[in-house]
């Protein structure tokens, strides 16, 4: 059970989002999401489904370019997109983990977001129409 978030269906669409289960004060460690590499060959019969949706870009430069995709089985999946994110997160090769950090204070039962982008200010088009 995570102390700082919350999952609760937002809309069809939508579907579930993360939420703040108290105040989150700014720069706060709110999840480490332990991943799972995908091997690329793997990766290509990913792309179509569902499970594309929840991948990340995993850049590893000691992966030698054999897994260039990842998996993260923990709470963070249902942390959402948007252009104005209250987290950012941060890959750990390491570890292979990515932790979710608070870029601002955020109120209890505030929607947890970050951009899919990866930087907090890139305002490039994503996957799917943003609501």
């Amino acid at each position: 059970m995570n102390e700082f978030i919350e999952v609760k269906p937002i809309s069809l669409k939508k579907g579930k989002g993360a939420f703040a289960k108290i105040d989150i004060k700014k720069g706060t460690t709110i999840d480490i999401g332990h991943v799972v590499l995908i091997p690329n060959k793997d990766f290509k019969s990913i792309k179509d489904t569902i499970i594309f949706n929840y991948t990340f870009e995993w850049d590893d430069p000691n992966t030698k370019g054999e897994f260039t995709n990842a998996i993260a089985f923990d709470i963070c999946q249902f942390i959402n997109h948007s252009y104005t994110p209250n987290i950012t997160y941060y890959y750990d090769y390491e570890n292979k983990t990515i932790e979710y950090v608070a870029v601002r204070n955020i109120s209890m039962g505030e929607e947890l977001t970050v951009n899919y982008n990866g930087k907090i200010n890139d305002n490039a088009p994503v996957w799917f129409d943003v609501e």
